[in-house]
């Protein structure tokens, strides 16, 4: 049995500049108790922006000003301070941006057991340092080929209307994530969908 329940490009431990986002697309449209539940068991921080799309799409997202939201919904650890960068942005004391990424694989098993999850997408942010991928966003990058039959249409659909949607944002996301590990390490044993 294999030890991550479903694809999460971006698993790690994610660094934010302003704010921050992540996309769930189900295997199946989410009953409406069963959205109601995710809804309501999302990080606080990611509840600024709850938007549902295609019936099984799914977006959240902070507000532009993450930190301040990080410091008000975690405990830092003693010794481990908020402080302000030579940027002159509010920064919450690492132990809390910790407790933030915990809390975003906890929510995501959480709505993963309600609902199938068929793959989880949280964006690298490079202006903050990016993120230090873990071994479930490792085994993801290996489980594209396997998703590309899903992932492809929505690529057409958005080509096909010139529509840019968080569907689509989402799968490029993850594409971009692919390539990038690709360049850095060997084709894996069934090779690399064509990016």
């Amino acid at each position: 049995m294999n030890e991550f329940p479903f694809p999460f490009y971006g698993a790690g431990e994610a660094k934010y500049y302003m704010w921050a986002e992540v996309h769930v697309r189900f295997e199946r449209e989410p009953s409406s108790y069963q959205r109601s539940a995710i809804e309501s068991s999302c990080p606080g921080p990611l509840q600024d922006t709850i938007d549902w799309a295609d019936g099984r799409q799914l977006m959240v997202a902070s507000g532009l000003f993450l930190h301040g939201a990080l410091a008000r919904a975690y405990p830092a650890k003693p010794g481990d301070e908020d402080y302000l960068g030579d940027d002159g942005w509010f920064y919450a004391a690492h132990s809390r941006v910790e407790r933030f990424n915990s809390a975003i694989e906890s929510w995501l098993a959480y709505a993963n057991d309600h609902c199938p999850v068929m793959v989880a997408y949280r964006q690298e942010d490079s202006d903050s340092g990016g993120t230090q991928f873990s071994r479930w966003h490792e085994w993801s990058v290996t489980q594209l080929p396997r998703l590309m039959s899903d992932l492809e249409p929505i690529l057409a659909k958005s080509i096909a209307t010139r529509q840019q949607t968080h569907a689509t944002h989402m799968v490029r996301g993850i594409m971009s994530m692919a390539r990038r590990a690709r360049a850095k390490a060997a084709p894996t044993p069934g090779g690399w969908p064509r990016l």
